[in-house]
């Protein structure tokens, strides 16, 4: 008589066990992107929604976030892929600044063209809020949780992984292995887009680090004698 009472206390738990998980699980947001219909265009929206969702997954991990970008890409169609990559350059171009330039001399403690270049993909990284705010003002940035290098104290902004993406998504998704003129860097370089185009940054010129503390004065502060 107690065994079999208590073989139905335990079915009743796991019941009611499985009525929460089934009751949580309607109630938890899917941890998952929505994905992209073939027929559908693929624009600034949803090319924000692939850099927010791999932060947001990744945060400041670059090779983490370089798997779910490269996951994300290979369930585009082609087409779909080089709409990303010529969006992706265009925000490049975009941070193409000299006050970006001036926070990622103070964060680092130096730059220089390569360097800078993997600083802006770093900074697209971050997803659309903190791309803009920092477009408006790079002192933005003494809100973001930096990862410091604790053996030359700068600090890590750079990300320069997301840039064969794009061309390594379309080679899965077509089968080809062979790159031609059809691969998304070289159609986005037709439309003369380039990440070693030379396109002359905008912005406020400077040129001695002198001028920094005047020109960011919150970032310098955060990171003094860079």
């Amino acid at each position: 008589m107690l065994r079999e009472l208590l073989i139905i206390i335990v079915a009743l738990s796991l019941t009611a066990c499985g009525q929460t998980k089934s009751n949580n699980q309607d109630n938890q947001p899917v941890d998952k992107m929505l994905s992209l219909g073939k027929d559908q265009k693929f624009d600034s929206t949803y090319f924000w929604k692939i850099m927010d969702y791999a932060f947001d997954k990744g945060r400041f991990d670059n090779n983490l976030k370089e798997k779910i970008i490269l996951a994300q890409l290979t369930k585009l169609t082609p087409q779909q892929i080089v709409a990303f990559e010529i969006i992706f350059q265009q925000k490049m171009e975009e941070a193409n600044t000299w006050e970006n330039f001036a926070a990622q001399t103070i964060i680092q403690g130096g730059s220089s063209d390569d360097q800078f270049v993997y600083f802006r993909c770093w900074l697209v990284s971050l997803g659309k809020r903190n791309f803009y705010e920092t477009l408006k003002n790079p002192d933005y940035l003494v809100n973001i949780d930096i990862p410091m290098n604790k053996k030359y104290n700068y600090g890590e902004v750079i990300f320069e992984q997301i840039i064969p993406l794009s061309d390594i998504a379309y080679s899965t998704v077509t089968k080809k292995t062979t790159e031609d003129e059809t691969f998304p860097r070289s159609v986005a370089y037709k439309q003369g887009l380039s990440y070693d185009n030379g396109v002359p940054m905008t912005g406020k010129e400077w040129n001695d680090n002198k001028e920094l503390p005047m020109m960011l004065p919150l970032l310098s502060k955060k990171y003094p004698d860079k």
